[in-house]
């Protein structure tokens, strides 16, 4: 069996840059029971995906949860009878939604990662975050359990 490392990650600084190692989630359906009874309401990075005409994984949204946590946020953008905006709603109705999350305490780190995922990702740029300007370059490498990396 192999090692399977909790969905955190981790941190390495050196000469004015950050290496992050992102140890994902296992991929699961957005679904508001397994999102209640599966993700902790802890903040976090997390990623949201959707699957194209052709089955390939669409990235979405890759963002971080910070007050209310993952659970809370995840619900929040994932079920259709939370969400106001109903470009939104039509949005989330009509396609299977996916996501995966990796715990992180630190905001100004999640604000790095996600920087760097949603750069890498070629979001449009409102879909973008800012870093933290803290360090020179951020470097980011990602474990997933489903074999599926944004970079």
């Amino acid at each position: 069996m192999a090692f399977q490392h909790s969905p955190v990650i981790e941190k390495m600084t050196r000469d004015h840059n950050v290496y992050f190692t992102l140890h994902w989630s296992p991929l699961e359906t957005a679904d508001k029971y397994r999102i209640n009874s599966s993700v902790p309401s802890m903040s976090g990075v997390y990623e949201l995906y959707y699957k194209d005409l052709y089955g390939k994984m669409i990235l979405h949204e890759v963002n971080y949860a910070w007050y209310g946590g993952l659970r809370s946020r995840l619900r929040r953008i994932t079920d259709p009878e939370l969400e106001e905006d109903l470009e939104k709603r039509k949005f989330i109705e009509r396609k299977k939604l996916f996501f995966r999350y990796c715990l992180n305490e630190n905001y100004k780190d999640m604000q790095d990662v996600v920087f760097f995922l949603s750069t890498t990702a070629g979001l449009p740029p409102e879909k973008r975050s800012k870093d933290s300007g803290r360090y020179k370059k951020v470097y980011v490498r990602e474990s997933s359990p489903n074999k599926i990396t944004t970079l």
